[in-house]
């Protein structure tokens, strides 16, 4: 079993992942994938209908973003920065999904705890305030005000003081996660360790947050992580955890991310 390592904002990821994904298929090395996501009943491998629709609702959250962007009175630049970060909410479920329509035989299984589900939606974020933030700055320093509050994302798999300040303090278009998830952290993991251990995915796609081997004492107090690492609930070694940040030296350079 391989564990991915994701993070939510970071530019160019759902390409960098979809790449590392279809390279593994090709070689024939995912055969099922789990997925951070559930559907409102809990079926951890829903039909193919019930994960279009889903995927659906997915598309119409971000629509609605991507809308309002359009409409507002932002620079040119911001909001095609904004755009594109918007249409990057829930990219693991879109591109597993993209996967799968190219083969059919791969399993998609749903490995969150559907109780959190309703918060997922909440990494949205508050697209309102964020614009309305960004409008009060001169149109021409709009993209440069974004793209400093996306400076940090770059070496976040990294540097893990940079990440746990991201996640406490979130300055971005979507979160990495929601503070109202962390009464539901211990159960939530305990459903993600127990579904994994049934399913026994061949490559799991886990936030970062999830990953750490020694979570820091920020995100601990806070109850965003448990005091053991997922990994380690798994009984997964080091070695089979990829930062997705290592897989461009599998895939190759992808174009140049803002």
């Amino acid at each position: 079993m391989k564990l991915i390592a994701t993070l939510h904002n970071r530019r160019g990821d759902p390409l960098l992942l979809l790449s590392l994904l279809k390279t593994l298929n090709r070689e024939h090395l995912i055969e099922s994938l789990g997925v951070a996501w559930s559907l409102p009943q809990g079926v951890t491998e829903p039909s193919w209908e019930d994960l279009v629709r889903e995927e659906k609702q997915i598309q119409e959250t971000l629509r609605s973003c991507v809308r309002m962007v359009h409409n507002s009175n932002l620079s040119w630049q911001a909001k095609s920065f904004l755009g594109r970060c918007y249409r990057s909410f829930q990219y693991e479920y879109m591109v597993a999904l993209n996967l799968k329509r190219n083969n059919r035989n791969l399993r998609i299984i749903l490995v969150d705890d559907p109780q959190v589900r309703n918060i997922r939606y909440k990494e949205i974020g508050n697209p309102e305030k964020l614009m309305t933030e960004i409008d009060q700055v001169p149109l021409e320093r709009q993209i440069e005000a974004l793209r400093s509050r996306y400076a940090g994302y770059s070496s976040a798999y990294e540097e893990g003081e940079r990440y746990k300040e991201m996640v406490l303090h979130p300055n971005s278009a979507l979160l990495e996660i929601a503070l109202a998830m962390a009464s539901f952290t211990d159960s939530r993991e305990e459903y993600i360790v127990r579904v994994i251990k049934e399913s026994k995915p061949k490559v799991v796609l886990l936030r970062l947050i999830h990953c750490f081997a020694d979570p820091p004492e920020g995100l601990r107090n806070r109850g965003l992580v448990a005091s053991e690492s997922l990994r380690a609930r798994l009984g997964l070694r080091e070695s089979d955890l990829m930062k997705l940040s290592e897989a461009e030296a599998i895939v190759g350079p992808l174009p140049k991310r803002d």
